[in-house]
């Protein structure tokens, strides 16, 4: 006669009792973190900061800038040159940028950045809408 078969349901109760929880059913969701904030205002650049997101990446060289539509995250990008060693320059004479880190779509973005201000004000009370204020 053959032994009746362990459900699912079963064999992660025992998985559990051998080997304790699941490293993802015991831990909090994590959030990201600011883990620098250097402010330092200058024209439309208010500072310079690095986020670990949740997934454990982190960012370094972020820029906290504003302008008309308000504050916004620059995401770090390396300045593109010729082959004599000159900076590339668009048609208004500004240096071109190329892109380290960019996102999928516009939406998504926004959100990135909603999140990375939300962490800098609640870390500064002395930023625009902050902890003091």
């Amino acid at each position: 006669m053959r032994a009746a078969r362990a459900t699912a349901r079963q064999l992660l109760a025992g998985e559990a009792a051998a080997w304790g929880l699941r490293p993802e059913a015991s831990r909090q969701p994590q959030r990201a973190r600011l883990r620098k904030w250097t402010p330092h205002a200058s024209g439309a650049l208010l500072g310079f900061l690095s986020v670990e997101l949740a997934s454990g990446l982190i960012l370094n060289d972020l820029r906290l800038m504003t302008g008309k539509n308000g504050h916004w995250i620059a995401m770090p990008a390396v300045k593109q040159f010729d082959r004599d060693g000159q900076p590339r320059l668009d048609a208004n004479g500004k240096p071109i940028f190329w892109p380290l880190v960019e996102f999928r779509d516009r939406a998504t973005a926004d959100r990135f950045n909603d999140m990375v201000i939300a962490l800098v004000r609640a870390a500064d009370p002395t930023f625009p809408g902050g902890a003091a204020v």
